[in-house]
């Protein structure tokens, strides 16, 4: 492994009038380390309402860094900031702007720009791969056309209209970090500023947010980890993606953490990383 340099607050893009930034990391010179390198664009996960581009770096994102990896952990604007698909221009900007970021530090790039995304940040990276620039138009993302190389999504939500209702495994638990008892927001909703009613209109623009409505050949590998034990977005999300990417001949592949919660600490063990990072790095 590869020590790792760490600059952070480095701003990417502006969006409602603000700076957006970034957290950068990535590998100097080692006992292993092989130059160029390719770049992960890393989304948070909470929701779509919550969470941090600083959240899990010491446990996540170095490690992945120290692999050979030039990591920028982007923030992007929460749900209520800015409703869908304002976080999609957001990545589409990051994905324009973070190569030039990493080579005015002098990092030698492969070329090779991929998505890397848990949870809420696994769907939007989905959809960043699998969904043309102009399919959303009238963002700040009109006529870019950069596009990821691969994909990693760690339990993604991929149906956004079972959200409520998508169907769990036996023995599925919820995270730690939720307390027993506590109801869970219906944040997709929240993300596409939709109100309670249940009618067409709604359930139209959830499946039109959410990846497994655009599986199609036209997309880069696609890595997606889960675990089997994840009650609050089910197994069935990853698996149900899967399935409509290979009907689809798109390259897809899935790894199924055996014991894992959303969000558990077993996806930070040695193997969960390294099969996320060869897969970032395009290795066999």
């Amino acid at each position: 492994m590869n020590p790792v340099h760490a600059e952070t607050d480095v701003v990417y893009s502006e969006a409602s009038g603000r700076a957006l930034r970034c957290d950068l990391h990535w590998p100097v010179s080692g006992s292993d380390y092989v130059s160029p390198v390719p770049i992960a664009i890393y989304l948070h996960g909470g929701g779509w309402a919550r969470g941090s581009r600083a959240d899990r770096a010491e446990e996540r994102l170095i490690p992945v860094a120290a692999a050979g990896i030039a990591i920028a952990s982007i923030e992007y604007r929460l749900s209520d900031e800015a409703q869908w698909p304002a976080q999609l221009h957001d990545v589409r900007a990051a994905l324009d702007a973070v190569p030039a970021l990493f080579r005015e530090r002098g990092v030698a790039l492969s070329g090779r720009v991929t998505l890397w995304g848990c949870s809420a940040g696994g769907h939007i990276a989905l959809m960043a791969a699998l969904v043309s620039a102009e399919r959303f138009t009238g963002g700040p993302d009109a006529g870019r056309h950069a596009t990821p190389d691969a994909t990693v999504a760690w339990f993604p939500p991929t149906d956004l209209t079972l959200m409520a209702d998508a169907p769990a495994s036996p023995g599925a638990r919820m995270p730690a970090f939720l307390p027993p008892g506590v109801a869970v927001p219906p944040v997709e909703r929240m993300l596409l500023g939709l109100g309670e009613a249940n009618d067409d209109t709604s359930a139209s623009l959830l499946r039109d947010a959410s990846p497994i409505a655009h599986a199609s050949s036209a997309v880069g590998p696609v890595l997606l980890i889960h675990g089997d034990e994840d009650a609050l977005i089910p197994a069935s999300h990853s698996e149900a993606l899967r399935d409509a990417l290979l009907s689809a001949d798109a390259p897809v592949s899935m790894i199924l953490v055996r014991g894992a919660t959303h969000e558990d600490p077993l996806f930070d063990h040695p193997a969960v990383l390294g099969a996320t990072a060869a897969h970032l790095k395009g290795s066999p």
